[in-house]
């Protein structure tokens, strides 16, 4: 494993302490870029075939429409973002996190536009996927765009990644923590190109953006490939949508 890749054993810490850990930046401006183009290229895509997802669509207090746009598999949608699924750069860490042996469960572009993007409520993604280990998850979030406390970077607890806590249904779609400890949640910005780790269990935001300029971001989940999903929201999808990206699937 390259040097510049691995994690130290104070950063593999801090992961199992407090169930996230933001990386230094490991791409370059033209990889990012390279990434953003395709980003936008999916999104003028699935908005030209009327498949752009709104997945959670709100209303601000003076009445201003809010939507936080979804680019499902995005690894089918773009052949970078097959590559980066399977980038060193970010594998040789997460196999540090959960074993050697990686599927991805999911990998979905979140899309924030300018001045309407909407919020993400408190959630745990192990709260959908529902594995048959424990600490089997892990979770890479990179920005395309600096993601600050203005445009919606994201907020985790740290330490409470425990296991999973309740949660109830929201009207427009997905699940929201029923009572999340907020006074210990802490921001995590971002610069573009920059990436971060969190557990599955990590209960975590996004706030709106209320900025002039996207934020475009890719969450890649991965779990230990000798793990299954457990009637989870990813239990019946074919193996193209999670393919096996290192070692072997031996469940």
């Amino acid at each position: 494993m390259p040097a510049d890749t691995a994690l130290t054993p104070e950063q593999i810490d801090h992961f199992a302490d407090h169930g996230y850990l933001v990386c230094e930046t490991v791409f370059r401006p033209d990889e990012v870029a390279t990434c953003a183009a395709a980003y936008d290229a999916c999104l003028d895509d699935l908005r030209c075939q009327n498949r752009l997802a709104n997945i959670r669509p709100g209303v601000r207090d003076d009445g201003t429409p809010t939507r936080v746009y979804q680019i499902r598999c995005a690894h089918l949608a773009h052949p970078r973002f097959d590559e980066l699924i399977r980038d060193p750069r970010i594998l040789d860490p997460v196999e540090q996190l959960i074993g050697p042996n990686l599927k991805l469960i999911l990998c979905q572009g979140l899309h924030k536009p300018p001045r309407t993007g909407g919020e993400i409520a408190w959630h745990q993604d192990d709260y959908y996927f529902r594995v048959s280990k424990d600490n089997a998850v892990v979770s890479c979030w990179m920005a395309f765009d600096d993601a600050t406390l203005d445009n919606g970077c994201m907020w985790v607890i740290p330490g409470a990644h425990t296991g999973l806590w309740a949660h109830e249904s929201l009207e427009s779609a997905g699940y929201a923590m029923t009572d999340p400890d907020e006074s210990r949640a802490i921001p995590l910005e971002l610069n573009a190109g920059q990436i971060m780790f969190h557990h599955g269990c990590t209960p975590h935001r996004t706030l709106p953006n209320t900025t002039s300029r996207p934020r475009r971001a890719l969450a890649i989940h991965y779990m230990d490939a000798t793990a299954r999903p457990l009637g989870g929201n990813r239990a019946a999808e074919p193996p193209a949508h999670m393919p096996v990206v290192r070692g072997a699937a031996t469940a």
